[in-house]
């Protein structure tokens, strides 16, 4: 896809208005809705978040690959590195997501639900995969392959030849965040203006746990902060990237944008089926 040439183009923006139905799909799901409307029953609610344990699992490993991938700057540089703020952002991801998993089994016990992915007796590894969402399994494939891109694996042995080898990477937990965010930030405008707590809340099918916890803290401002800060990091890095390339910035651009837009759709799909299917 060709773009018009600019150095105020933004790689997030060029990818959240490439398949606005997929995005669509991903973000605005039945479940979400009767999340929203106190319609979830404990055992559907148990299932996901089972499931969005595992997710947490799979992308502490992926963070690690990242990490291990980036080359930091030998040289004291007069402002800091992108590459150096991705480490800082990585690393407070690492911290964030383990608080998350420790907040799941809290409200899981104070509500009531089995955040256990449910196996039990001879062949465990087997019954754990099949109780799997089919987006587990997508996005488990999309967090092991975190550092490959057109074939090549990114290693302090091989570093590939493209600018910003991190950039796939970076793009795949940008866009799982801002997925989830805006999901759940749209599951909130979904729910009624009088329901916050008290009596709406005892009424759910939840027992209150989504509306009282899972909620706010996955739509709040500091979780929107985060998630803008590796959006403004990649924008900020791929501009600088095109600024740099002169009369070939168009060039630069569009080769930058194929390195990333169908890792963006095909994510976009693991999170769309992440969400159980609920009438």
């Amino acid at each position: 896809m060709l773009v018009k040439t600019s150095s105020k183009f933004s790689l997030t923006s060029h990818l959240l208005s490439s398949f606005p139905d997929e995005y669509t799909t991903a973000t605005q799901h039945p479940f979400l809705l009767a999340a929203a409307e106190g319609r979830l029953p404990k055992d559907v609610l148990s299932k996901w978040l089972a499931n969005d344990r595992l997710y947490i699992h799979s992308y502490i490993r992926a963070a690690g690959k990242l990490l291990s991938s980036i080359d930091l700057p030998q040289e004291v540089p007069k402002t800091e590195a992108p590459e150096t703020q991705l480490v800082d952002w990585l690393i407070e991801a690492l911290a964030g997501v383990r608080r998350e998993e420790k907040f799941f089994i809290e409200v899981a016990g104070k509500y009531g639900l089995d955040v256990e992915i449910g196996t039990e007796g001879a062949n465990v590894g087997m019954q754990s995969e099949e109780k799997k969402l089919p987006g587990l399994v997508m996005i488990e494939g999309i967090f092991a392959g975190i550092t490959e891109r057109e074939g090549v694996v990114a290693t302090a042995e091989l570093p590939p030849s493209e600018p910003l080898p991190w950039l796939e990477g970076a793009v795949t937990f940008w866009g799982t965040e801002r997925c989830y965010l805006d999901a759940w930030s749209w599951a909130k405008s979904k729910q009624a203006l009088a329901g916050g707590r008290g009596d709406a809340a005892r009424e759910d099918a939840d027992g209150g746990a989504l509306r009282n916890e899972f909620i706010p803290n996955w739509s709040s401002m500091e979780f929107a902060q985060f998630v803008g800060r590796l959006g403004g990091l990649i924008d900020f890095a791929v501009a600088e990237t095109v600024e740099r390339a002169g009369e070939g910035g168009g060039a630069a651009r569009d080769a930058i944008i194929a390195r990333v837009e169908g890792k963006w759709k095909s994510l976009l799909a693991a999170e769309a089926t992440f969400w159980p299917d609920f009438e």
